[in-house]
Parts: C-alpha cells; sequence; structure tokens
C-alpha cells in the first residue's frame, strides 16, 4: 500500500512521515475500530436437541428444559355457548316408565311400573303359565287374552306389539281425541300416550 502527497502528488511508500517529494507531513487514513456486536444478535449455542439441531437465544435467556416448547401457546377460542349432553334425556324417552290404569276414562292413581326389557301382558292360566304384568282382577281384564301384548324396549323407547290376542291393542296418541284401528305392527310409545288392550285402558308415562 502506498501514501500519495496532497500537495505534490508524490507516491510513497507505506509508513513515509514525511513526503520524498516536497518534506510535507503525510497524513496516514484512520482504520476504523470494529464495531461492537448488538446483545441482541449474540447467541449462545445450547447443547443439540434429539433432531441434531441447536437452540438460540438473546444473550441473558436461559436454556428450555427439556421436552419444553418454545413455540407460543395456542389461542383458544371462547364458545358462544354449551352444547347439550350427548347424556342428555329426551323427554319421554329413556327414563323410568310405567302403565297409569283408568277406570271410567279417569285416571285412579294407580302404576305398574315396566321394568325389565321384554314384559309380557295377559292374564294367569295354569296351563300357559304366569306372565310379567298380570291384569287379573282390573277392570276389564275379562277382554283380556292369556298373552295378550308384549311391551320392550328398543333404542330407548318402548314399544308395544299385540301377540294375536283376540280383542286386540290400540293406541291413543297423547292430545288426540280417538284411538287408532287395532295396531297390526310393532309400535314405539310416548309419554302421554292411551293404550286399550281388548277393553283395558292405560296411560303410558315415560320420565
Amino acid at each position: 500500500m502506498t501514501l500519495t502527497c496532497s500537495v505534490c502528488g508524490t507516491v510513497n511508500p507505506q509508513g513515509t512521515t514525511y513526503c520524498d517529494g516536497c518534506g510535507v507531513e503525510l497524513t496516514h487514513p484512520a482504520v476504523p475500530a470494529p464495531a461492537a456486536p448488538s446483545p441482541a444478535s449474540e447467541v449462545i449455542v445450547g447443547s443439540p436437541t434429539s433432531e441434531g439441531s441447536v437452540w438460540d437465544l438473546p444473550l441473558g435467556g436461559a436454556p428450555p428444559a427439556p421436552g419444553e416448547d418454545l413455540a407460543p401457546p395456542a389461542v383458544v377460542p371462547t364458545a358462544l355457548g354449551e352444547s347439550p349432553s350427548a347424556d342428555t334425556p329426551i323427554p319421554g324417552t329413556g327414563g323410568a316408565a310405567r302403565l297409569g290404569l283408568k277406570r271410567f276414562g279417569a285416571p285412579t292413581g294407580e302404576f305398574i311400573p315396566l321394568a325389565g326389557e321384554r314384559l309380557v301382558v295377559g292374564r294367569f292360566d295354569a296351563s300357559s303359565g304366569p306372565v310379567d304384568i298380570d291384569v287379573s282382577g282390573m277392570p276389564g281384564a275379562e277382554h283380556i287374552s292369556r298373552r295378550h301384548a308384549e311391551l320392550y324396549r328398543e333404542g330407548g323407547r318402548w314399544v308395544v306389539r299385540d301377540l294375536g290376542s283376540t280383542n286386540g291393542v290400540y293406541l291413543k296418541r297423547a292430545g288426540q281425541s280417538s284411538f287408532t284401528p287395532r295396531l297390526q305392527e310393532p309400535t314405539p310409545l310416548a309419554d302421554g300416550d292411551e293404550l286399550a288392550f281388548g277393553n283395558l285402558m292405560l296411560t303410558f308415562h315415560q320420565d
């Protein structure tokens, strides 16, 4: 590297203090000092992770604990409302069921609980044996066959089925004014429905 005199233009060797041509003191260019690194840009290199990479932190930061996730936590949206639980019972299905007795068209306040999965309604007879719901002695029981009808649970609901009785099974839906024709197929029941086994009338209730 050489130094050129600003007065006479003489080119002088590196390290010359005075110009060889005119004797003027030569000015040496200032050497810039190295810039200090910014603290924010310094990194600490830690131990490699299981994947072979390293974690970097600003100066003064603490290394993460093993297994700690450096990613920011996910934002959980706030629900506008709660959905009904799948276990919430639907009124009139799935709960305890019973038959309420009626006489002269009015409830008597007596009930027959429906306990079990399949229940036969009828009358005891020595040749056929007992039934699950024996209506012997009830008003209208003389029109009931020994195995008159069956009540059973299906999909959380109670279903009634005629077992080939002599006087049939009839249904009056809650809020209706008259009974349906004799049931020919298994029919699901709902709370408040009225059943007629022959001339014996009962009201189906389910919580």
